[in-house]
């Protein structure tokens, strides 16, 4: 087991950060449907997950604020607002439900010595709204990976698919996001605007999942395999415990 105490994997004290050594496992010892972590963004069991939204390339910073102001004892200079060619295609964030775009940095900067320059000027999005909520940023544009080699966009990645501990392939599968959580959209009972793309999203692209025959999975822009529909494999919207979720249908898997 690789997330074992043995491996130096801890459970962390949210009041001190002290760890204590802990051995992650499953909780349920069957893959089912039903059997799923409810309390989470994501109903899923075994599974594999990105989460995307939390960068902004820019091509200058405003607005500079002392980190001290939002995390106490740290004296790093953040920046507040992004201006470039992401964020202009997009109405103006007080016009939407984004606050400001900090952590923001510019290529270069250092953090007064205690890390390797920053490759590039940006934003993180995560201090005043949890993401990019106008969704303008580059994940939302096709500027993923379309190639399993490196073009204009770095190679994909290839993913063997998880199997059982006898080494067999899951027998089905099913596609999920909680983008929808995230959209100002996205209002019940009416559900019309949860949708993927992002209603918002200028750049109407939302990355897919691609199966290849020989098994694999990729993310991104890929078209070399089975699809499933690209966005469409998100499926519809399902209010769940009060996290509205898009679910695809529960699929047989081909590779099994």
């Amino acid at each position: 087991m690789q997330a074992s105490a043995a491996n130096g994997f801890m459970a962390t004290n949210i009041n001190d950060c002290s760890g204590t050594p802990f051995n992650y496992q499953p909780e349920y010892n069957t893959s089912a449907a039903h059997n799923i972590v409810p309390w989470t963004a994501l109903q899923a069991n075994t599974s594999t997950q990105f989460e995307i939204g939390h960068f902004e390339a820019c091509s200058r910073l405003t607005k500079p604020l002392s980190v001290n102001q939002i995390i106490p004892g740290f004296t790093d200079v953040t920046w507040n607002q992004c201006h470039g060619p992401y964020e202009n295609t997009a109405p103006p964030d007080p016009k939407t439900p984004e606050t400001g775009d900090a952590f923001c940095y510019p290529r270069g900067d250092r953090h007064f010595g205690q890390a390797p320059p920053n490759i590039v000027t940006g934003c993180l999005d995560a201090v005043f709204q949890n993401g990019d909520l106008d969704f303008d940023g580059s994940p939302y544009w096709p500027d993923w990976p379309n190639s399993t080699v490196p073009n204009t966009f770095p190679s994909t990645f290839k993913q063997t698919p998880p199997t059982t501990v006898g080494g067999a392939t899951y027998s089905r599968f099913q596609i999920q996001t909680d983008t929808a959580l995230s959209e100002a959209s996205c209002q019940f009972p009416d559900p019309s605007g949860c949708a993927v793309p992002p209603p918002a999203a200028p750049g109407k692209f939302f990355p897919y999942w691609t199966l290849t025959q020989s098994c694999l999975l990729e993310f991104g822009n890929m078209t070399n395999g089975n699809t499933f529909g690209k966005q469409a494999q998100y499926g519809t919207i399902h209010p769940a415990l009060g996290y509205p979720e898009l679910l695809g249908p529960i699929m047989r898997n081909p590779c099994a």
